[in-house]
């Protein structure tokens, strides 16, 4: 250890500094290095100089503990000079020293260093408070702060890794707690709904209770919808989410799909139709969730459609071998901001098409996420009062070889190997 080097913090304390003590800050790089008067002769420095051969500089401070300049060594004759004692240090020192505010931040030191003063990186620079002397501070007493403020910052953030880490186990079994605890009565409520809607013990005095029973059962999928993505974008979120690949036949998966949601669209007055290529190759995929990906991106694109509109269900293979599978609806569109704000958990879109549909914004964060567990991703090109295509876009190494679909019989392809455009509103 020189002269030069830094105070060492107690060890015990180190692991509860902050990053905004002194410990990581100039002043605590700063040496109490004795200093010189102006009005020494260098002869007093030489004998400094010869006690102490690691000094490579003597701070120089008036009688009032102002800094007024810096004696390096090299100023000094090499043998001391039999003139030492005749000349005042005020005559060899260096009168603008780099000065660092005692509370200035340990980065900061070392772009000053580079940018005011590069001969400091030898000579060392003078820790101050308001213009007074506090101590000498080195490049190598530098270092070796960062370094220990380096270290404390990973293992702060390898403690809050873990808090949080805790935290969404704790959260993600809550929800499977929760929706166990809901699904049970829900799934009996549900069931007694569809029951009393089909009027399995007899006719109903008053239709009207036929009505009320069927918004029970809607109003009780919706929920166990709902439920579902909650626990599917927590396992999401705790990395949890597993996969189920299997080789998925890509037409039959998205035209199925989009006939479960055709009656829901009619509903609305919104068209869904299918131009899907027969000679798509196989997927390897979870069939589940890809189902999942497609129901959720065709319900958004009807939810933000108007009257009268058309919702196209599409896929094709790119040169590059990956698989787009995209929704292309004529709605309302997104703005950039929009649609950074649809991605995320919850978000809404404010508009009177949204506020007449029913939604918790889950439906499109959980399909980002279900997408980029396969490997891909989710491209989004929208504009306002245009339209939204929203493509599921599969790797490569997950597409298979091509082949007809066991579909294909169900209809005579056009020119393209295109299933002839139906309409299922």
């Amino acid at each position: 250890m020189t002269p030069f080097d830094p105070p060492l913090p107690a060890a015990a304390a180190m692991p509860e500094a902050h990053m905004d003590e002194p410990a990581f800050t100039a002043a605590g790089l700063a040496v109490p290095v004795p200093p010189l008067a102006p009005g020494q002769d260098c002869a007093a420095a030489a004998a400094r100089f010869n006690r102490q051969p690691d000094l490579p500089a003597l701070p120089v401070v008036d009688g009032e503990g102002c800094v007024v300049g810096l004696l390096e060594r090299s100023r000094l004759p090499p043998d001391g000079g039999n003139d030492a004692s005749t000349v005042e240090v005020s005559a060899l020192m260096d009168p603008h020293p780099l000065l660092v505010e005692g509370t200035t931040p340990l980065a900061e030191i070392g772009r000053r260093l580079a940018r005011l003063k590069p001969a400091a990186l030898v000579t060392g620079f003078l820790v101050v408070d308001q213009g007074r002397y506090l101590g000498v501070g080195t490049v190598t007493g530098l270092m070796a702060r960062s370094a220990e403020q380096t270290d404390l910052r990973a293992r702060q953030l390898e403690e809050a890794r873990r808090q949080a880490e805790r935290a969404i186990r704790a959260k993600t079994a809550f929800l499977a707690n929760m929706s166990h605890e809901i699904r049970t009565p829900l799934t009996a409520m549900m069931g007694f709904a569809e029951l009393l809607e089909q009027e399995v013990a007899g006719p109903h005095a008053i239709p009207l209770y036929r009505d009320y029973a069927r918004d029970i059962a809607e109003s009780g999928r919706h929920l166990m919808e709902l439920i579902n993505d909650l626990l599917d974008l927590s396992k999401a979120d705790a990395d949890r989410l597993e996969l189920v690949d299997g080789t998925v036949d890509v037409v039959r998966v998205a035209i199925v799909t989009a006939r479960l949601l055709a009656e829901r669209a009619a509903r609305h007055g919104v068209r869904i139709v299918t131009a899907v290529p027969t000679d798509l190759p196989p997927l390897r995929a979870d069939e589940r969730k890809l189902r999942q990906m497609l129901l959720n991106l065709l319900s958004n694109a009807v939810k933000f459609t108007p009257v009268d509109g058309v919702v196209t269900l599409g896929a094709r293979l790119a040169a590059g071998g990956t698989l787009w599978l995209s929704v292309h609806d004529t709605g309302i569109g997104m703005t950039g901001e929009e649609l950074a704000k649809a991605l995320e958990p919850w978000g809404q879109i404010d508009s009177a098409l949204a506020r007449a549909q029913v939604g918790t914004g889950l439906g499109l964060p959980l399909t980002k996420r279900l997408i980029e567990l396969h490997g891909g991703r989710l491209d989004v090109v929208s504009r306002r009062d245009e339209g939204t295509v929203m493509s599921l876009v599969f790797p490569a190494d997950r597409v298979g070889r091509s082949g007809p679909s066991p579909l294909a019989g169900r209809g005579r392809p056009n020119a393209e190997g295109v299933l002839p455009t139906r309409g299922m509103g």
